[in-house]
């Protein structure tokens, strides 16, 4: 479907290890359509086995390890990145969660790698809605962030499209 990134800062983007002189903010809207049924799509968001097979960017990434307690104000934790390199961690928490309809989080993402071992890149408030369409599902993720490091709008933009992409697959191989 569509993807699309708006930054309200147009600041230089800092190398590593540096961060913004002043808070870089976007919004990231990511839309996709799957052929399944909304409850699938929903599951696959709430079911730690699940999410651990699909929630991560680029095709050579994964999910090391995953932490949901799937409830408002439960904890929504992921190590990922390259395999053998897990060098991203994702710590959030639920804030709100209407089953088939609607998952709000808000978290952090931190580079555990560089040589500090936990820079904080971002802070995110994240909206994923869950549509019916004809039988299938409208995903519409909206993705509200602070930068603090070298990450841009449009990295973001296609790491979301990544992870949503790779959840089409995964919902095509289960039944």
């Amino acid at each position: 479907m569509s993807e699309h990134a708006v930054s309200t800062s147009t600041l230089p983007t800092p190398k590593k290890n540096e961060t913004h002189p002043r808070a870089v903010t976007a919004t990231t809207v990511v839309e996709r359509r799957y052929d399944v049924p909304v409850a699938r799509v929903f599951r696959a968001w709430a079911d730690p086995k699940q999410y651990i097979k699909w929630f991560a960017p680029g095709g050579d990434w994964v999910v090391a390890d995953c932490e949901l307690d799937f409830r408002i104000h439960g904890r929504q934790m992921a190590f990922f990145g390259p395999v053998g390199e897990p060098r991203f961690k994702s710590d959030g928490r639920f804030e709100d969660i209407v089953e088939d309809r609607r998952i709000v989080t808000a978290g952090s993402m931190h580079d555990i790698a560089e040589p500090a071992g936990n820079q904080r890149m971002s802070t995110t408030i994240c909206v994923v809605e869950f549509l019916e369409d004809q039988g299938g599902t409208h995903l519409i993720l909206t993705d509200h962030s602070v930068f603090y490091t070298w990450e841009t709008a449009d990295d973001r933009s296609k790491g979301w499209g990544e992870i949503l992409d790779k959840l089409a697959t995964h919902l095509k191989g289960i039944h």
